[in-house]
């Protein structure tokens, strides 16, 4: 399926799916899904800053320890002693039960006079107070008390709740426009708590009653928390009194948290917009894309809900839109999923073609990839090709796709011509600089002038080391070895594209890869971390795998020949089909090949060589990036041959802090001294130093 094509049925698919969210979480399921926009308040509610009334205090009469004949007479004692103490107000949120036929002597008089008393809406006391309102306590369905409706029908009337009453009672208090008539009701959030005086403590003799002057007093018979009538969004067990005192509280000190008519508006909108923006934007994007999208719109949700409860005291449930749009993040997430597969398929594929001579087939694989740098890189190898065909159109073509995928290296940092002179060239490269040196010649950062691209070329002066038959053998082994690495695609892996001579010197143009050689982390004041060169490692024999699994064996594993870049982590291993140029029945100075102390038993003796050689040398090379050095040293070639074929590694799990012991066991069985006994391949190594590396 084509890339629009699958953009296009993606976007359907994420379509339907949230309309069928939409309806069943606010239709049917409403129910179900309400317990989002629940929690998220909750959540926020419970820490919203509150402050308690000035200058308040409970007074609640224990109902066990006092008779029930006493409890009138006993709150008649009470208000009294509160009128002689010039309280400010006294509140009565839940007097005791009254019928209709019992006279009140006297009650009229005691709440009417002095002091205001205020009482709940048809409590016998109501119509006896100075002002009376109703007490709504009615929790959601999961029994926590978020919402108290303001007003209530009344026999036609439409009363105040209590906390409403007495705020309108206050001089001392302007209600807010938010208090209008448009608003039924307010939301709790959390208690802060008042002071409580035992009744016993009031009637005592020593009391100081001149405390309570100017106080507004509540009296209830209800004992905090054994009396307690509900549960708040914070989690807290109140009282008809505390919850009351919060309500009073939020009104007077102009806090109240409310929902105006365009809150509600708001939230029938905002799961809409949030569906089209991930329909529109998400289907079509990478994995870490649609993550990166949905974690800042979720965070500005939150950051939306948080502002208005905090700043406005506003009211507004995105839970459930956060929960719509966390599904359909999922869903464009499980959609895109099988496309990182897919690129990955197009890319074995087209490399599989390009190996084959397909060029065309290959280029259809190619351009169904994202355009990175490993692409780029196969493209270019993929121009080379046509050009060799004598296809140049072809190539253009591929060079054209690179251009409008990748863009062009800029001209001021390669190729520039060196002051006074014309740059030296090898074929059609322009040589920059020499950035590297070995036994087998040096490595130069050259430039591709075609496309301006940057290219390492590895340079060997051949016709120096052979003569006669011995260079046309050499010669033939050189193609053939970089024909075989050329033939290797993959991340780890330096890409080969093209090999050549001139003017009597070998050479091999590779992909360019800034880096540091891992040789410099070798050194007992810079290793690495264990962890770090345990992933490094793990990648290279990975990639080995691959390399052994397309009949390419490297032959030279050693530090110096991995590439690492710090900055993006990356690595590459380098110098694939250089071991191969000479051997040492036929090199003229006697050039011994590859790096003795990286290399295995069977290496040395000169038999035939499998991949097992190269996992030997990796874990050499492990060795020396987590000890600082080479598991065997010696003064000459013999005595190192002798240690290498017969003695077995130093533990270092105890020689370096972080190295947990399965390393050595790993390493023993890289550098076992025959071959069978080895990892089977660089995959089964890579996963025992990957489990290393979790523990480090």
């Amino acid at each position: 399926m084509k890339p629009g094509q699958k953009q296009k049925r993606n976007r359907l698919i994420a379509l339907s799916f949230v309309s069928v969210l939409l309806v069943l979480v606010y239709g049917p399921l409403a129910q179900w899904f309400v317990a989002s926009d629940r929690v998220l308040y909750d959540v926020l509610a419970s820490r919203l800053p509150n402050q308690p009334l000035d200058n308040a205090l409970i007074i609640s009469l224990d109902p066990s320890r006092t008779d029930a004949d006493k409890m009138l007479s006993r709150y008649g004692q009470i208000v009294a002693i509160l009128k002689q103490s010039n309280v400010k107000r006294i509140i009565l949120t839940q007097p005791p039960d009254i019928a209709d036929n019992e006279n009140l002597p006297g009650w009229a008089a005691a709440l009417n006079a002095g002091v205001p008393v205020y009482a709940p809406t048809r409590h016998r006391f109501g119509d006896l107070a100075t002002r009376d309102g109703f007490v709504d306590i009615r929790p959601d369905s999961d029994g926590v008390l978020r919402r108290a409706a303001l007003w209530q029908l009344n026999d036609g009337v439409m009363s105040p709740s209590l906390p409403l009453a007495i705020a309108f009672d206050n001089a001392n208090t302007a209600l807010s426009h938010r208090m209008s008539s448009t608003e039924d009701a307010i939301f709790t959030s959390n208690y802060a708590s008042l002071r409580r005086i035992d009744v016993n403590e009031l009637f005592h003799d020593d009391f100081d009653r001149n405390t309570l002057a100017g106080a507004t007093v509540f009296v209830d018979s209800d004992p905090a928390l054994v009396g307690a009538t509900a549960l708040l969004p914070s989690g807290q067990f109140v009282t008809a009194s505390e919850i009351v005192s919060t309500l009073l509280a939020a009104v007077e000190q102009n806090r109240s948290i409310i929902a105006p008519s365009w809150v509600s508006a708001m939230e029938w909108l905002a799961p809409m917009l949030l569906a089209i923006f991930a329909v529109l934007f998400m289907p079509d994007r990478s994995r870490k894309d649609i993550a990166v999208l949905a974690g800042c719109a979720i965070v500005l949700l939150l950051l939306i809900e948080a502002l208005l409860l905090y700043v406005l005291h506003i009211r507004m449930d995105l839970g459930r839109p956060i929960l719509i749009f966390v599904g359909v993040t999922i869903l464009s997430i499980w959609l895109v999923g099988d496309e990182t597969e897919e690129v990955k398929n197009a890319f074995k594929r087209g490399s599989d073609f390009l190996a084959a001579g397909r060029l065309e087939p290959a280029f259809a694989e190619f351009r169904h990839c994202s355009p990175t740098e490993s692409v780029a890189t196969i493209m270019y190898k993929l121009s080379l090709a046509f050009e060799g065909q004598a296809k140049p159109e072809r190539a253009e073509a591929v060079l054209e796709w690179m251009k409008r995928t990748q863009g062009v290296p800029a001209t001021n940092i390669l190729g520039k011509q060196k002051s006074g002179g014309t740059p030296r060239r090898l074929g059609r490269y322009v040589i920059e600089k020499r950035i590297g040196k070995g036994a087998m010649g040096a490595v130069y950062l050259a430039q591709d002038p075609r496309i301006n691209r940057p290219v390492a070329l590895k340079v060997i002066a051949i016709e120096k080391e052979f003569e006669d038959e011995e260079l046309k053998e050499a010669r033939l082994r050189f193609y053939r070895e970089a024909e075989s690495a050329g033939r290797l695609t993959h991340p780890n892996i330096i890409t080969v594209f093209d090999a050549g001579e001139d003017k009597g010197l070998a050479y091999i143009a590779m992909e360019y890869v800034p880096g540091i050689p891992l040789k410099k982390f070798t050194d007992p004041k810079r290793l690495l971390a264990p962890k770090r060169a345990l992933e490094l490692c793990a990648a290279t024999a990975e990639a080995l795998d691959y390399a052994h699994n397309q009949g390419v064996i490297h032959r030279d594993i050693k530090p110096a020949n991995l590439m690492y870049n710090p900055k993006e982590g990356s690595l590459k291993i380098t110098d694939f089909g250089v071991a191969r140029l000479t051997d040492n029945n036929s090199t003229k100075t006697g050039i011994v090949l590859g790096t003795p102390m990286y290399m295995s038993p069977e290496q040395l003796g000169a038999e035939e060589l499998n991949g097992h050689s190269d996992l030997f040398s990796l874990g050499v090379t492990l060795y020396e990036l987590l000890a600082g050095e080479v598991p065997f040293q010696a003064t000459n070639i013999a005595v190192l041959m002798t240690k290498i074929t017969t003695e077995i590694a130093a533990p270092i799990a105890k020689r370096r802090a972080g190295i947990p012991p399965s390393v050595d066991a790993v390493l023993a069985k890289a550098m076992a001294k025959r071959p069978k006994d080895r990892f089977s391949c660089g995959t089964e190594m890579a996963i025992a130093l990957r489990n290393c590396a979790r523990y480090s």
